[in-house]
């Protein structure tokens, strides 16, 4: 029986699988234990509360200004699809391929934007004070 263990536990499948599956399905089971405290209203008084929009986004609205706005629309989806169908002619559009990086000239050029300097001579490596720096340390 000594030995059965011994070699139950020397196993590497044992050693590795073992503790993998019990985190797979240990923290399963541990997070579906801590979703349910969060959606429980018996345990959190907050759980079915519906928050308004201006609760949410107040303080990005305060940042913002004017571009935000709260107000909901009068409107249905359907018609601000319609609104929107009115706006895009889907009857008539063109394909236009995109830049590839391997054809030439599909791409423009932009200025690479780099500080210029030069790798460290000799004497500058071998000055006592600014050498420490460059020096390689394990």
């Amino acid at each position: 029986m000594n030995s059965l263990l011994a070699r139950i536990t020397n196993n590497k499948h044992f050693q590795n699988g073992l503790p993998f599956f019990l985190f797979i399905f240990g923290g399963g089971y541990a997070l579906r234990e801590f979703r349910s405290v969060r959606y429980d209203s018996e345990l959190n008084p907050h759980a079915k509360k519906l928050i308004k929009p201006e609760e949410a986004f107040g303080d990005i609205a305060n940042k913002a200004g004017s571009k935000v706005q709260l107000k909901k629309s009068k409107a249905t989806l359907e018609e601000d699809l319609d609104t929107l169908y009115e706006k895009v002619d889907l009857d008539n559009w063109e394909n236009k391929r995109g830049p590839r990086p391997w054809e030439a000239g599909s791409i423009k050029e932009r200025p690479v934007r780099r500080f210029e300097h030069a790798p460290p001579t000799v004497e500058e490596l071998t000055q006592s004070n600014i050498g420490d720096k460059y020096q390689h340390r394990d």
